[in-house]
């Protein structure tokens, strides 16, 4: 490992990982062993505490006072034992779940989708085709290579940037704040282990800031407040004046009373509905206190990007910050539920002198006044950085990955993609590089090639890469500059029996949307359109089909979108729609004897012009399915 710790290769990466985990499994090993030790002393601590006291109690020695010292020194052996279990478990629960996440690191870094566990994410029906096409949110996907993410809005967040992309501008931004995150190691992952302990505690900010941003109660019921205000003060006037003796007790006595009826016959009535508004924001609360520490770490991060400087404003504002803010909550949500355990009888008498119970509602909601609209961009605040933590970490694990330039949407000669060995980033270290070019409106790549030699990867290592470069983070290339997309596609189309649409219907109507979508993205013009089809429209004859293809390309083209069509039609870039438009490249398939049987390879390596072999009936030979001798 280099002096820095900042690993140079990505075999160092692994190392790293793999050095971290064995650490924490030795830890885990360690806690185990002691743990069982101290488990079974706590044990028989225990029941040696016991004996003692039930000898003493029933004489068994003269009556002296050494067996209850005895006693007593036996209980405090046993607190002790008791404290040091505590401690290996809590230890023994971190160092796991620190395991588990230099576990899944390593299965990200060799793509071992089946290590890796991430938070469920819904995609809106409008994004299923490109979701599952680009391989999203799938069983090895996008996401998965990401997402680190445990709290609830940093998932979110991270999901939608992964749907949608940023602007130019802002994909500056978060480049800015992910390079400074991605030397961090040691502090990205104290960072995502406290995150980790959150989603294991279950504690969820959601509800809490729905709360904060919710209607108070006492609207409409301000009469009510006012009454409690004024039984209050009678209260306090009347016992100020029997303690002074002010007055008559005979006077003052009665007074009380009445005052006290009042306030019984308020919270009669109104007290259970207060009270279950206690316990909501009592569960709440507890679960944001819970985030004080993750909003500390922000805090207390020398950020230099404007960023992250950005978004630890309302974590470093010393009077109103997130942590103070929270604090006071939690002090008052404490005295709102003062009435459960040993402070019983001290609500009765306050229920009964002040109403309690309004006045404390009452100061929760004026909370909610001062604090509520900052609630979520606090919690906004710490899911975006969660989420650039993640698009750190990826940027760290791959060191040789790219920066990308995403450019001005404005400038014509911006509309182009053009990466220098663009590879699949959900692929190991045996996938194939290619330089790729895309664009400029008016213009389509045409990849032809035989089957499996790499059609449908090419598109999609340029879509995934796209996904990844708006998003703010490496790309899986050693260069690659593009405008902001609007990426559309068409790979994976499955037929719906159940709604009466055949395969051929299905990839039509897709079809269809993509070049809507087109017209409405070129209308927009903040956004270049980018369309990946692959080997569309395979359910009629080749002459429709060819006819079909070109017609459609050629409104996408006209429509200023730029995109890519694999096919296996070599002689569609003849069209009279596609004549003047088309680049095209190939992949090849080579064939090598071994043992006296001959075997088909691929290089995947991406050439120029138009594919020259087919190996349809190649493939039917090499299975045999070919002509009977």
């Amino acid at each position: 490992m280099p002096a820095n710790n900042q690993p140079k290769n990505h075999q160092e990466v692994v190392d790293r990982y793999r050095h971290k985990l064995q650490e924490q499994q030795a830890i885990v090993d360690q806690c185990n062993r002691q743990w069982s030790t101290f488990a079974y002393a706590r044990g028989g601590i225990l029941i040696l505490f016991l004996i003692v006291l039930f000898l003493a109690f029933n004489g068994a020695w003269e009556p002296s006072r050494w067996p209850y010292y005895l006693a007593g020194l036996v209980f405090v052996v046993f607190t002790f034992v008791a404290w040091r279990v505590e401690v290996l478990e809590a230890s023994l629960r971190r160092s796991r779940m620190t395991a588990r996440m230099h576990r899944e690191s390593i299965g990200r870094c060799l793509r071992q989708w089946d290590e890796i566990e991430v938070p469920e994410v819904k995609v809106p029906p409008e994004l299923t085709a490109v979701s599952t096409d680009l391989d999203m949110f799938t069983s090895s996907s996008i996401f998965k290579l990401l997402g680190i993410t445990r709290t609830p809005l940093g998932t979110e967040t991270l999901a939608s940037w992964i749907r949608s992309g940023a602007t130019a501008d802002e994909v500056g931004l978060r480049q800015e704040a992910v390079k400074e995150l991605a030397p961090k190691l040691e502090w990205r992952e104290e960072f995502q282990l406290l995150c980790e302990q959150l989603s294991g505690s279950h504690a969820n900010p959601t509800s809490f800031v729905d709360w904060a941003q919710s209607g108070n109660w006492f609207d409409g019921r301000s009469w009510l407040l006012m009454f409690a205000r004024v039984t209050s003060v009678l209260s306090i006037v009347l016992i100020v004046s029997i303690l002074f003796q002010l007055f008559p007790l005979i006077i003052l006595g009665p007074a009380l009373l009445l005052v006290m009826a009042i306030n019984f016959t308020l919270a009669v009535f109104f007290s259970g509905a207060i009270h279950e508004q206690f316990n909501q924001i009592s569960t709440q609360a507890n679960e944001a206190k819970g985030y004080v520490e993750l909003f500390n770490r922000v805090a207390s991060f020398d950020a230099s990007s404007s960023r992250l400087q950005e978004l630890q404003q309302g974590f470093r504002d010393s009077g109103n910050g997130a942590q103070k803010a929270i604090g006071r909550l939690g002090g008052l949500t404490s005295l709102a539920m003062i009435r459960r355990g040993s402070g019983f009888l001290l609500y009765l008498v306050l229920e009964f002198l002040f109403f309690w119970d309004a006045h404390i509602l009452d100061l929760l909601e004026r909370w909610k006044v001062k604090h509520g609209a900052k609630v979520p961009g606090w919690f906004g605040d710490l899911g975006h950085w969660e989420s650039l933590c993640a698009l750190a970490k990826l940027a760290a694990d791959e060191p040789h990955w790219a920066w990308p330039d995403v450019k001005d949407p404005k400038s014509d000669a911006a509309k182009v993609i053009k990466a220098k060995r663009l590879a699949h980033p959900l692929l190991g270290q045996e996938r194939v590089a290619n330089d790729a070019e895309v664009g400029p409106p008016g213009s389509v790549l045409l990849v032809t090639g035989s089957n499996m030699s790499g059609k449908s990867t090419l598109l999609r290592s340029i879509g995934s890469n796209v996904v990844l470069a708006q998003m703010g983070t490496v790309v899986c290339a050693q260069s690659m500059s593009l405008p902001p997309l609007r990426i559309e596609t068409s790979m994976r189309i499955a037929d719906s029996l159940a709604d009466g649409v055949s395969f051929f219907m299905a990839e039509l109507n897709r079809l269809k949307q993509i070049v809507d979508t087109s017209k409405e993205v070129t209308a927009q013009n903040d956004k270049t359109m980018l369309f990946l089809l692959d080997e569309i429209l395979q359910g009629t004859n080749s002459r429709e089909r060819q006819v079909a293809v070109s017609r459609v390309v050629r409104k996408l083209i006209d429509s200023k979108a730029i995109g890519c069509i694999s096919t296996h039609d070599l002689d569609l870039a003849k069209t009279e729609e596609l004549a003047n438009a088309c680049r095209t490249v190939h992949f090849s398939e080579q064939f090598v004897t071994e043992d006296g049987k001959e075997r088909m390879t691929f290089d995947y390596v991406m050439k120029q012009g138009i594919a020259q072999t087919t190996n349809a009936l190649k493939l039917l030979e090499l299975v045999g399915l070919g002509e009977d001798e």
